[in-house]
Parts: C-alpha cells; sequence; structure tokens
C-alpha cells in the first residue's frame, strides 16, 4: 500500500470511485486514529499532524472485509508510537482480540451513544453545510440548514439493526427516550425474503424502480377520491401491503413486483419510524429531529420517505435533519473523547481535494477536515451573526452553475503555466507531473459539480475558488503567484515615495477622494480575474490606466458621505482593514489609506490571509513589506513603533471572506474596533456585500466579473464604495 499520495487524484470517471483510500503525506506523523466497527460498514478516521496543524482523515470498510481494515490501521500505526486507538461501535468488542492479535494494539471502548452525540455536536458547530434537509416535492430537494448557535434540545434518531431515539439537552445530558425493533434490519431481512437483491445498496436502488400503490392500499381505493373531511389525500396509504390480501394465492408471487413490494415496505418502515419519532418529540417539546444510522447512508429514497413522514405527521412544522458525515458521527466522537494536545476542536474547516461517500449512491460527499493551529470563531462584529449571508451569488440556477464551471475550466491551463514555474526544489519532471495531476484533480472535481451541485454543500463561487486552492496546495503548490508578488511589491515600492509626495500635496476631500480612487485602482491588479490576466501579462497595464478603467457608478458611490464621516466627523479609534491583493494595490491603495487614518489618530489593524491564495498578500507577507514602505514615510514608521498599526493574520487561505470562521486573534482585537472596511472583489462583492455590522463599514472593490456586475446591476470595471 502507497501512503505518500502527494501525486494521488480523484477518478475521472463520471462516478467517483468512493471506495478509494486516500492517505495524507507521509512525513505527517499521525497521532490519534478511532474506528466506529458496526454490522455493515467499519468507519476509520485519523488525525495527521502538520506544520500548519494537520487533518483528521476518514475512510471506510465493509465490516465484512475487516481484515482489510485491520491492514490499513496497521499501516498507520507504523507512523505512531502508542499502541492504543480509540474504538466505538458493537464490532469494536467483537473485533477487538483480533485487532489486539494481529497490530498488538488495544482498543480502547469509548460507549456508543456519548461518541454518536459528541460527533454530531462538533460536526454540526463546526463545519459549514453539514446540515440538510430532503424533499423531493421541492425544486430542489437538497437544502442546508445554516447552524444555529442554539443547537438545544434535539432528538437523534440512530436507525441501525434497530431505532434508539435519544434526546439530547446539552453537550453532556442526553437520555435514551425511546426506540423500536422495528428499523434498518427489519427493512433488509424482509427484503431478502421478498427480492433477489444482494445487499442493502441493491435493495434500495430496486425501490427507486417501484411504485407502491401497486401493493398498499391507498385511502383512494376505499373511498374512491380523498377523504377531505379529515385531510387524507386520496394517496395517503391507508393499509401497507394491503392489496395482497385480496389477491389470491395462487396469483401473488406473479402480480406483485419485487421493486413494488421494496418501495411499500420502504415506505412502510419509514412512515412507522418517522411517526415514533414524531410523537417523542411532541411529548418532549423538541423541534429539531436529526436522522442518523445505516439506514440512511445519504440515500435519496430512504431520506425523502422520512421526510415526508415526519412532514407528514407534524403538519409540516418539522422538517427531518440529515447530515454530509452521517455515518461517521460515532468514528469522530471517539476521536474528540481524547483528542491529540495539539488539536483546536474549533480549528477545523473542510478541504475536499479528496472525498468520500458512505455510499455508492449517497447524494452528499465528505472531505477531511484541516485543522489550523489557532482556534477560529465569529467575527465579534457582525449584526446578527446567525443570520450573517457570506456568499452574494446563489449558485442554485443550473446556467449560473455551469457559468462558473465553464470559467474555472477555461482558466485553469493559466494556473498550471504558473505552476510550471514553480520553484519548489523538484525537478521539472516531477514539477510537470504535479502540474497535471493538478489540472486532472480540480477538473474532475469541476466534473462532478456539473451532475451533484450539491455534494459538497452549497454550491457557491467561494467554494468553488477555495476547492482550486485546496487542491493546488495538496499538490505541493502552496503559493504559485509567489514570484509575481515579491516583483510586484519591489517595483510598486519603488515607487511609493513620490507617490506620498503627491498625496501630500493635497488637502480635506480632495485628499480622501484621491485615497479612495486609488483604492479602487490598485483593486484592478488581480491575478485571480480572467478579465484582468491579459492585461497585466501584457506589461501595458499601469496605474493611471487602471484608475481611467474605473467607473463610478452613483448607485454604488458613498464617496460624499465618507467625506463628511471620515474628514469633517470624529476620528475612529480603530479600524479594521481586510487587505486584498499584494503589490499596487496594497503600496499605492491601501497603505496610503491606512496613513490618512493614523494622522487621525486612529488605530488600524491589517487583516491579511493566513496562507497564499492567489496575488493575496499574506500577513507574513506583509509585514516585511510593511517595514520597507516604513523606510520611507515616518507615518507608518511611527505607528509601528508606537503599536498603533498591526497585522493579524485572518485564519483564512481563500480569495473571499467568510466571516463565520476567522482567527482567535483577530476577533480579540476587533471587539473594540469602531469602523471596518473590506477591500477587493472576493471579499466585499462575491462575499459580504450584503453583510451587516454592528460599527461603520466601507466596502470597497471592483467588479470584474461580468456575471456578478450583472447580478447587482452593475457594469464591468465599475468601482464599489459603499458606506454602512
Amino acid at each position: 500500500m502507497m501512503l505518500n499520495t502527494k501525486g494521488a487524484i480523484i477518478s475521472e470517471n463520471d462516478d467517483v470511485d468512493t471506495n478509494d483510500i486516500y492517505l495524507p503525506n507521509q512525513s505527517e506523523h499521525v497521532t490519534q486514529i478511532a474506528v466506529d466497527i458496526g454490522g455493515s460498514l467499519a468507519k476509520v478516521v485519523w488525525f495527521s499532524k502538520s506544520p500548519e496543524g494537520g487533518r483528521l482523515n476518514f475512510v471506510k470498510f465493509e465490516t465484512v472485509k475487516i481484515d482489510e481494515c485491520i491492514e490499513f490501521v496497521g499501516s498507520l500505526l507504523k507512523q505512531r508510537s502508542t499502541m492504543m486507538i480509540r474504538g466505538t461501535g458493537g464490532g469494536s468488542h467483537k473485533y477487538h482480540d483480533l485487532f489486539e492479535q494481529r497490530l498488538g494494539v488495544r482498543i480502547q471502548q469509548e460507549d456508543e451513544m456519548e461518541c454518536l452525540i459528541t460527533g454530531l455536536n462538533f460536526l454540526v458547530r463546526q463545519i459549514a453545510y453539514e446540515v440538510f434537509t430532503y424533499d423531493e416535492r421541492r425544486p430542489d430537494p437538497m437544502e442546508f440548514e445554516d447552524a444555529s448557535r442554539s443547537m438545544f434540545p434535539y432528538m437523534l434518531v440512530n436507525i441501525g439493526s434497530g431505532v434508539s431515539i435519544i434526546k439530547v439537552t446539552s453537550e453532556e445530558t442526553y437520555e435514551r427516550i425511546s426506540g423500536t425493533s422495528f428499523g434498518g434490519g427489519t427493512l433488509w431481512g424482509l427484503l431478502s425474503l421478498l427480492t433477489d437483491a444482494k445487499d442493502y445498496d441493491e435493495m434500495l436502488e430496486l425501490s427507486k424502480l417501484g411504485d407502491n400503490k401497486n401493493v398498499d392500499m391507498l385511502v383512494g381505493d376505499i373511498y374512491g377520491g380523498a377523504y377531505d373531511k379529515i385531510g387524507l389525500k386520496s394517496t395517503t396509504i391507508a393499509s401497507s401491503f394491503g392489496k395482497v390480501f385480496k389477491t389470491p394465492a395462487a396469483e401473488r408471487k406473479s402480480k406483485f413486483k419485487p421493486e413494488d413490494m421494496a418501495v411499500s415496505l420502504l415506505y412502510l418502515v419509514s412512515n412507522t419510524i418517522g411517526q415514533i419519532a414524531y410523537l417523542n418529540a411532541q411529548a418532549h417539546g423538541i423541534q429539531r429531529i436529526y436522522f442518523s444510522g445505516f439506514f440512511i447512508r445519504g440515500h435519496p429514497v430512504t431520506m425523502n420517505a422520512l421526510s415526508y413522514a415526519i412532514s407528514f405527521w407534524s403538519k409540516g412544522k418539522i422538517k427531518a435533519l440529515f447530515l454530509r458525515h452521517e455515518g461517521y458521527l460515532g468514528a469522530v466522537g471517539a476521536f474528540l473523547r481524547d483528542p491529540p494536545e495539539a488539536v483546536r476542536a474549533n480549528s477545523f474547516k473542510e478541504n475536499f481535494s479528496h472525498t468520500q461517500k458512505i455510499s455508492l449512491h449517497s447524494l452528499g460527499a465528505v472531505g477531511a477536515l484541516d485543522s489550523s493551529q489557532t482556534d477560529l470563531t465569529v467575527f465579534p462584529l457582525l449584526k446578527d451573526p446567525e443570520q450573517y449571508k457570506c456568499d452574494t451569488s446563489d449558485l442554485k440556477d443550473p446556467q449560473l452553475q455551469n457559468y462558473w464551471i465553464d470559467l474555472l475550466d477555461m482558466n485553469l491551463q493559466h494556473l498550471v503555466d504558473l505552476a510550471l514555474k514553480h520553484q519548489g526544489g523538484v525537478s521539472s519532471e516531477e514539477l510537470a507531473k504535479r502540474a497535471d495531476r493538478f489540472a486532472s484533480m480540480y477538473r474532475a472535481h469541476l466534473k462532478r459539480l456539473r451532475k451533484e451541485p450539491n455534494c459538497y454543500g452549497l454550491l457557491t463561487v467561494r467554494g468553488l475558488l477555495n476547492l482550486r486552492e485546496q487542491c493546488l496546495r495538496e499538490m505541493g503548490f502552496t503559493d504559485i503567484f509567489h514570484q509575481v508578488k515579491l516583483s510586484e511589491n519591489k517595483a510598486a515600492l519603488m515607487g511609493f515615495p513620490k507617490f506620498l509626495q503627491k498625496i501630500d500635496s493635497l488637502k480635506g476631500h480632495v485628499q480622501l477622494e484621491t485615497l479612495l480612487d486609488n483604492i479602487l485602482a490598485g483593486n484592478m491588479y488581480d491575478w485571480g480575474s480572467q478579465a484582468m490576466q491579459k492585461m497585466l501579462e501584457s506589461g501595458d497595464f499601469n496605474f493611471a490606466l487602471a484608475k481611467e478603467k474605473v467607473g463610478r457608478p452613483a448607485q454604488f458611490n458613498h464617496v460624499e458621505k465618507l467625506k463628511k464621516r471620515l474628514v469633517d466627523g470624529k476620528p475612529y479609534k480603530k479600524a479594521i482593514i481586510f487587505v486584498d491583493n499584494s503589490g499596487s494595490d496594497l503600496v499605492f491603495g491601501i497603505l496610503p489609506f491606512v496613513r490618512f487614518l493614523l494622522l487621525a489618530g486612529t488605530e488600524v489593524i491589517l487583516a491579511a490571509n493566513t496562507y497564499p491564495s492567489v496575488n493575496d498578500i499574506t500577513a507574513v507577507e506583509l509585514e516585511p513589506l510593511l517595514k520597507s514602505a516604513a523606510q520611507f514615510d515616518h507615518v507608518l514608521s511611527d505607528g509601528l513603533d508606537h503599536q498603533k498599526l498591526h497585522v493579524v493574520a485572518t485564519g483564512s487561505g481563500s480569495p473571499c471572506l467568510d466571516l463565520r470562521q476567522v482567527s482567535e486573534e483577530l476577533a480579540m482585537v476587533a471587539k473594540d474596533a469602531d469602523l471596518v472596511v473590506i477591500e477587493g472583489m472576493g471579499r466585499a462583492i462575491h462575499t459580504n456585500f450584503f453583510a451587516r455590522f454592528v460599527t461603520d463599514v466601507i466596502k470597497i472593490g471592483v467588479f470584474k466579473n461580468p456575471q456578478i456586475a450583472k447580478e447587482l446591476g452593475a457594469q464591468m470595471f465599475d468601482g464599489v464604495v459603499l458606506f454602512e
């Protein structure tokens, strides 16, 4: 088994193979392993430590192939020193001795229900687009739920062979309030008698072909139509398998098809479980019902049946809730019962460069969970974090989905060309292989998302751009714009002193308007924009030309309001500025504006990416650049010397900005800020255009994509200066 997968790619087949095993780089140290072994699947999660933090990885095996699972765990144990792993599920007891005999490893048993709840609480709170509802009566059946801070109380209905119903009232408080033996084992067992299907997935697929009205007795069969007086539609099931007993015994085997019996039995089991779940929720005053267990497996027929049952019995007041990581709850919970010391529970983001599905027909896929070295938290100046909508564009429209996927696909070769210039201490042959693998990997993801747009959560521009960055990093291309940034920073700094002389010759309103014009012009230097790439590559694009190209439509021009506040009004105490591109954008656009604020007595925090993304400047790059610029200017120098000018890493490695997950350090220093400035198309237009804050905010950037410009009523290269 190959453990070094720096060159691994996902399948380019139409159906991505969910059984491929992807491991982290062999150089990463495995510090914790947890297993959840059920009757059907054995799930393994392991944490691999790296200089940047680490990664929580996922893989599954059929329990009947437990030898493969043991062999895999053995390969992980070679990378760690201790010989103990965490385990949950009945199989962790059943196969305990086998693990010990084969690997010399001891399984530390963890309570199954505690692990399920711990895993669910973590995933719901930490992972974006984890929770969804499913209803095929809607135009888009799969809809994602925003994480709620007030998630308790809730009810967990775990459907395995039987059913356990758990009431959860806090992180550590829960009780089993009900259950039934009428569960997944019932469905599987009866379908094994009634059909020739060989496994559970085949049985569920068979049910998709069936029509239950050929087997079930409906209200319409009894009344000739609906029973409106008591609210029963003609299609409501009056008696499951009710038509069978009326059929002569000699005709039953030939009349009733396996697929019809399969869907009828699925509805019977799902409706019964749904009714039991609803009655328990009603009795305990609970509105949130999560479903998990082998019965679910992300299968659309099963989820739709459960959703219909909950909606029917609650009269539409309660929705059935499902999770993308369903199936891994127990293993994640076992891992979290005793995580490695370096792991921060609030530091995880999902990485989709490599993905897994819990079953072949699951609607959702899961990526690895990357952990950073700092906790991530909500930006404290958001007006209403629970109502915060990060993304501006809604990509539910298939035409928009295809537009963005096509655009990113067409731009792929440009990134490959840049990657081939990457100086990574490897041979040109190895570099070419990695670049090719990156292109294959990202293109395979785009191909999958054309067919399954909700596979990785809600499809957004931000998500597509983040996925591209993740694939680049996975192939070893951590910063393909490094040389571009260095040369642009150097060139801009050379012109910085003369540029400041022009700025300082201006006063009052004229000076501020010029500063804002310069930020807009600087924001044109965006290598992440396909519209700008050819201009920037030509070498003929200069700052004066950039200023000429920027439009100033009235609906996005709040400059006059800003003049009254920034020039005529009381100075701000502290400003948080989310910066964007390196080079001219930072040096000619942002830094002169920073000087303006410093001269007014405002403390300034420059918030920059923690990790590289296109030509966006990182915090590590910004600090020396700031010191170099300060050599030419006493205002910047005094700001640094007197602790009035700081650089703080955001915790992000994205060209966009998700204010639900910023570094703990940034959140701490931002608490007493009274001005927020968000700059750039990715941060202020693609994301946060509609975000509201408890403080004053300036959103400034340039439209460099025709789709988002048209959607918001702008033209290409129109500038945005919003003051709210």
